[in-house]
C-alpha cells in the first residue's frame, strides 16, 4: 500500500513537469530551452530540435515505465495499468509530425531501459518496447490522418476515434505482439491469458493517461484549479473520491454502482477535464485498495489477485467509456452555445449599426434615447442630446460626387466617435447627413462644451468645400438638455434639439446653439 501511494505521488509530480513542456502554439513546436540542433522543416527556414524536452520526456517515460513494472510485480504479475504508452501518445499528438520520430525513439529507449533495469533480457525488453511503440505510432498516425493534427480529444468525433482506434484496436495489436514475443523467452502460461493481462492494462493506460496528459497540456486547463474555481473543483472531485473509498473499503456487498452517479456529477459540472480527473481518481483509489485486499472484489471466490484486478479493470473501462463520450458531447454543446451567442451578438451589432459610417443607426438611437429618458426619470438625472447637421452637404455632393460625399461622412463620424471616447456619450447616424449624440447624466453647459469640441474638430479636418463660405466642410449643432419629470416624453428633448439645430443653421451655420424646452434646461 505504501508503494502504491508513492506511485500516485510520483505520477502527479511528473505530470506537472509535463505541463511545463507545453508551448503557446501547438502548431509551431518550440523548445522549452535554448539547447538544440537545427532540423529542416517543410516550411521556410529551420527550427531547433528540442533536446531539452526530449531529455525530460525520456526520464519521465523511464520513471513511469519502471513504476508500471513495479505495480505489476506488486499485483501478482498483473499489469493493472500501463502508463507510458498513453503518456507518450498525448505528448506526440500535440506536436508537429516532423518531431514525432525523435519522441518515438525516446519512448522506445526509455521503455527498453526500464525493462533491462528490472532484469529482463535485452532481446525480450527490446521486443516488448517495439510492441509498445507500435501502439503509439499506429494511434498517432491513424487518428491525426482522420481528424487532423494536433488532435483534440475533447471533441466527440476524435474522442470516439481515439476510444476505437487507440483504446481498443492499437492496444489489441500491441498486446498480441507483446504476448507472442514474451512467450519466446518466458513460460508465462497460456497465450490468451497473457494477452488478456496485457490488453486490459494497456486499455486503462491509454484510456486514462492519454486524456489526462492531454488536458494537462491543454491551454486553459488550470482555470478549473484557479482561485475562483479551486474550491468548487475540489469539492466536486471529492464526491467520486469519497464514494470510491467507501465502496472499496466495504467487503460485504458489491456497491460499486454507487460510483457512477458521483462520476456523472463531475462530468456535468466540469466537463471533459472533470471526467478525466474523476476517472483517474477512481482508478487510483480502486486499484490501490483492491491490491491492498479491500473492497467488493474480495467477494470473488477466486483467491488469486489476478482475477480480482481484471474485474476492477473492466469496471474502470466501463466507467471511462461512459463518462468520456458524455463529457465530449457536453463540450460540443457548450462550444455550440458560445458560437451561437457570439453570432447573435454579431448579428445584433450589425442590425444596430450604420453600414456607411460604422456608428449606431436610427433604430438603435430611438431605443437608446427612450432607455436613457426612462433612467433619467427614475434617477432624476439630466439627459442631453446633440443633433448635428453637415453644412451644405448637397452642394458638397454636387461638387465632388457621392463617393467623396460618403468619405466625408465617414471622416466626420470618426471625429464624433473620437470626441466621445472619454465620455459616456454615444453617437449614431440620425439620417442622411445628420448625426445624433446622447449624453446621459450631462447638464446643458457640459453638453454645449462637448458640441463645441466636435464642431472645432470637424473644422480642423480642413476638408475642402468650394460651396461653403468658409471654404471647408463645417457642421452645425443643436443642443438640448433636461431632467425628465414624467410629464413629457423623450420626443420633447428631440424637438428641443431639433429647434436648436434649426436656429444654428438660420444664424449662419458652423455654430452651436442651445434650445429651450418646457422643462428646466440645464444650461
Amino acid at each position: 500500500m505504501a508503494k502504491t501511494k508513492r506511485i500516485v505521488v510520483a505520477f502527479f509530480r511528473y505530470s506537472l513537469i509535463l505541463v511545463a513542456m507545453r508551448g503557446n502554439d501547438q502548431q509551431q513546436f518550440r523548445a522549452a530551452d535554448t539547447v538544440g540542433i537545427e532540423i529542416r522543416s517543410s516550411g521556410s527556414g529551420t527550427e531547433r530540435l528540442p533536446w531539452g524536452q526530449l531529455t525530460l520526456t525520456f526520464f519521465v517515460l523511464l520513471l513511469f515505465s519502471w513504476l508500471g513494472i513495479a505495480l505489476s510485480r506488486q499485483s501478482e504479475g498483473v499489469a493493472t495499468i500501463w502508463l507510458t504508452n498513453g503518456m507518450l501518445f498525448a505528448i506526440v499528438i500535440t506536436r508537429p509530425r516532423r518531431v514525432w520520430l525523435h519522441f518515438f525513439a525516446v519512448g522506445l529507449l526509455a521503455d527498453t531501459l526500464a525493462d533491462v533495469l528490472y532484469g529482463d533480457p535485452v532481446a525480450l525488453a527490446l521486443g516488448v518496447s517495439v510492441a509498445n511503440s507500435i501502439e503509439v505510432i499506429l494511434s498517432s498516425f491513424v487518428l491525426t490522418y482522420w481528424f487532423g493534427n494536433p488532435l483534440n480529444l475533447s471533441k466527440r468525433r476524435p474522442l470516439l476515434g481515439f476510444l476505437g482506434v487507440s483504446v481498443l484496436g492499437a492496444t489489441a495489436i500491441t498486446s498480441a505482439i507483446g504476448a507472442s514475443w514474451t512467450l519466446l523467452f518466458v513460460d508465462a502460461g497460456p497465450w490468451w491469458q497473457l494477452f488478456r493481462t496485457w490488453y486490459l492494462g494497456d486499455i486503462l493506460g491509454m484510456a486514462i493517461i492519454a486524456p489526462l496528459v492531454f488536458i494537462l497540456l491543454r491551454p486553459g486547463f488550470f482555470e478549473v484549479l484557479g482561485r475562483k474555481q479551486l474550491v468548487d473543483t475540489l469539492l466536486l472531485l471529492s464526491a467520486p473520491a469519497i464514494v470510491t473509498v467507501l465502496v472499496f473499503t466495504h467487503d460485504k456487498d458489491p456497491l460499486i454502482f454507487f460510483i457512477f452517479p458521483a462520476l456523472l456529477l463531475v462530468v456535468f459540472r466540469i466537463g471533459f477535464p472533470g471526467a478525466v480527473l474523476a476517472v483517474c481518481v477512481i482508478a487510483l483509489l480502486s486499484i490501490s485498495l483492491t491490491v491492498a485486499g479491500h473492497g467488493p472484489m474480495m467477494l470473488i471466490a477466486d483467491k488469486h489477485m489476478q482475477h480480482r484486478i481484471v474485474v476492477v479493470q473492466i469496471f474502470l473501462a466501463v466507467a471511462l467509456f461512459t463518462a468520456f463520450p458524455v463529457a465530449a458531447l457536453l463540450e460540443e454543446r457548450k462550444a455550440l452555445e458560445e458560437s451561437l451567442q457570439k453570432s447573435e451578438a454579431r448579428y445584433r451589432q450589425l442590425a444596430n449599426a450604420d453600414g456607411l459610417t460604422g456608428l449606431a443607426n436610427r433604430r438603435w438611437f430611438d431605443e437608446r434615447l427612450e432607455e436613457q429618458w426612462q433612467r433619467g426619470s427614475e434617477e432624476a438625472r439630466p439627459v442631453a442630446l446633440l443633433l448635428i447637421d453637415v453644412d451644405l452637404f448637397k452642394a458638397y455632393n454636387d461638387l465632388f460626387g457621392h463617393m467623396s460625399g460618403d468619405s466625408c461622412l465617414r471622416r466626420i463620424a470618426g471625429v464624433i466617435a473620437e470626441a466621445l471616447r472619454e465620455s459616456s456619450g454615444t453617437a449614431s447616424r440620425f439620417g442622411g447627413e445628420e448625426f445624433a449624440v446622447i449624453l446621459p447624466n450631462t447638464e446643458g453647459e457640459a453638453a454645449f462644451a462637448v458640441a463645441e469640441n466636435i464642431r472645432c474638430a470637424v473644422a480642423a479636418l480642413n476638408l475642402p468645400h468650394g460651396g461653403s463660405p468658409w471654404g471647408i466642410q463645417t457642421i452645425s449643432i443643436g443642443v438640448a438638455a433636461m431632467v425628465p419629470d414624467g410629464l413629457e416624453s423623450a420626443m420633447s428633448l428631440l424637438n428641443a434639439a431639433d429647434s436648436a439645430l434649426y436656429c444654428a443653421k438660420r444664424l449662419g451655420r458652423n455654430r452651436v446653439e442651445a434650445g429651450l424646452t418646457s422643462t428646466a434646461l440645464m444650461n
